[in-house]
């Protein structure tokens, strides 16, 4: 038994792992998988198999796009295809015990959880072989392995969020890396297929996690290893037989959209983009809206490894520096640098195999003193991701919209009662190439106003209907800026005061509803005018004639004050 611990004790550190992540799974009370854009990846298993209806996909509007020849999905098609085999599974019991076979009853919600475990395993495994492979020690390698899976962002998207694309993509990660390293140092014809087809399923994942291909010059020990390398796999016919095996693999994507719209080839984030000249990596890496290393502290203690890389071989160390420095550069100029509803950064759950790495460097490298501090500070981390993402779970941190004011009044918040306290909206302006439109400017008087009823006018300043803007031409994306003061009469007496927002076409049929609180946090003292400002990214299919009501909801009935209120819309509207 010794003997077979001594040996396997790496998989039973993984296989603990599993055993906590299935048992906190298993502990949930409603378990709902498949919700929000989990829906968009896991809607063409629906289509084809439940609604037998591939071209004509229903759904959400934020993910499907319309095109003058067809409806599109927004995201592709790669988190559909793992979530497969458990799909067919749950479809399976949901007939023999009498759930709906409708693709989001019961059996599928917990074939989604199991599919996030499964992946999340795999990742954590082929992180030990990876490791392995790059001579870190057993004991090391048994520490990443926690600490990944327990102390970073990954925990959330592989139990709570699992329907997102990111376990899948850091498991791809995982497998390519290793696969890569093996073909560099092994040149086997089963490792230029298999790398092949994992970075196949990495683009039909997330096409842009193709720039993980910067970071393969870290495999190898030098410049001239890496082009003699080189020169022998391309004289390998593997390589071009390989390669038309990743292309076939990449055309899953284009059929998907031929069958929907009779295009190979589709701009699917046309309403989306990057300010290359602009980007946020501070904001990304420290901010309160999502920010990498205030939500997930352990990748900035990880990092600490490249200096360890740096001076056991120069090479290897300015290509970790160089490399992942250019994936953040890229990722922060993306116009939604937070990337929305989240926790930490989850585009760069795809990346943490590069963190793990330079972690595992760091505990091998350092001296017994440092790695005794480091050792602490792990811990420390650990358990301050563990308390975020209950936070997070609880409804006590938002997942869009944090800042400084929010987080602090949060700090160390347990208490459920804490769930959903936090308001106000916080969304980043849309992105466009040719800039915003303003399409309405309110400005009202200084006049106080006395609010007490339910409902109250933008317009007129008085108690009635809320004000409505006709659309004039078909938009798509608007974003509004409600700006105002507002005084409370007693403390809190606007808490559950509501801005809604209602969309809705010439037959006065509901498209839209959007509710936010007008106080951020909920006051500490009373009565100061306060200055408040929401801002809200509104997508839709708008047409003309086509209504927006905006006015704020008394549900309370309190009294409080509100003077200087100034609405605008701009349009943000892109063309496919």
């Amino acid at each position: 038994m010794n003997s077979f611990i001594k040996n396997n004790y790496l998989d039973l550190i993984i296989a603990f792992c599993v055993s906590v992540l299935l048992t906190v799974v298993l502990s949930f009370e409603n378990k709902i998988a498949i919700d929000g854009d989990a829906r968009d990846y896991y809607s063409y298993l629906t289509a084809i198999f439940i609604d037998h209806n591939f071209t004509h996909q229903t759904g959400n509007n934020w993910y499907l796009i319309e095109t003058p020849t067809g409806t599109i999905n927004l995201h592709t098609i790669g988190v559909s295809i793992l979530q497969a085999p458990f799909f067919f599974c749950a479809l399976v019991f949901a007939k023999l015990l009498g759930y709906a076979p409708n693709g989001y009853s019961l059996p599928f919600q917990i074939g989604i959880y199991f599919a996030g475990i499964f992946y999340c395993t795999i990742g954590l495994l082929f992180i030990k072989k990876l490791l392995l492979q790059l001579h870190i020690k057993p004991l090391y390698i048994a520490t990443m392995i926690i600490l990944c899976c327990f102390g970073t962002h990954l925990l959330n998207y592989a139990i709570d969020e699992p329907g997102m694309p990111h376990v899948y993509a850091f498991a791809l990660t995982s497998m390519f890396f290793y696969l890569v390293i093996n073909l560099f140092q092994k040149r086997q014809a089963k490792y230029f297929y298999l790398s092949a087809v994992i970075f196949g399923l990495i683009i039909l994942v997330r096409p842009v996690n193709a720039i993980l291909l910067v970071f393969i010059p870290f495999f190898f020990q030098n410049r001239f290893d890496m082009f003699s390398s080189l020169r022998v796999l391309l004289r390998s016919k593997h390589l071009y037989f390989s390669f038309l095996l990743f292309v076939s693999i990449c055309s899953i994507q284009s059929m998907a959209w031929f069958a929907q719209n009779g295009k190979l080839f589709q701009d699917s984030y046309a309403g989306n983009g990057f300010y290359f000249s602009h980007p946020q990596i501070f904001k990304m890496l420290f901010g309160f809206n999502n920010g990498l290393f205030i939500y997930v502290p352990l990748c900035l203690l990880f990092l600490l490894g490249s200096i360890s890389i740096l001076i056991n071989n120069k090479f290897k160390g300015l290509v970790f520096i160089v490399s992942l420095a250019f994936i953040i550069y890229v990722f922060a100029s993306y116009w939604a640098y937070n990337y929305f509803d989240g926790f930490g950064i989850r585009t760069l759950v795809d990346f943490l195999p590069i963190f793990i790495i330079a972690g595992a460097f760091m505990f091998q490298y350092f001296s017994p003193k440092l790695k005794y501090a480091a050792s602490l500070m792990a811990v420390l981390f650990l358990f301050i991701n563990l308390f975020h993402i209950y936070q997070y779970r609880s409804g006590i941190i938002k997942g869009n919209g944090m800042n400084f004011e929010k987080y602090a009044y949060i700090f160390l918040k347990t208490n459920k009662a804490f769930g959903d306290s936090l308001g106000g909206a916080n969304e980043l302006p849309l992105y466009s190439k040719t800039g915003s439109v303003l399409l309405f400017d309110n400005k009202t008087t200084s006049k106080e106003t006395l609010i007490f009823d339910s409902v109250y006018n933008f317009a007129k300043q008085e108690y009635g209907a809320g004000y409505d803007y006709k659309v004039k031409k078909r938009v798509n994306n608007l974003y509004v800026i409600a700006e105002f003061e507002r005084k409370e009469v007693s403390k809190n007496s606007s808490y559950n005061a509501l801005l809604n927002i209602i969309g809705s076409d010439s037959a006065n049929n509901n498209k839209l509803y959007l509710a936010y609180r007008l106080n951020e946090i909920p006051a500490k003292d009373c009565c100061d005018w306060k200055k408040c400002t929401l801002s809200i990214g509104v997508t839709g299919k708008f047409e003309p004639n086509d209504k927006l009501s905006f006015f704020i909801w008394n549900k309370d009935k309190s009294d409080f004050l509100i003077k200087n209120l100034n609405l605008k819309i701009f349009d943000y509207s892109y063309n496919i």
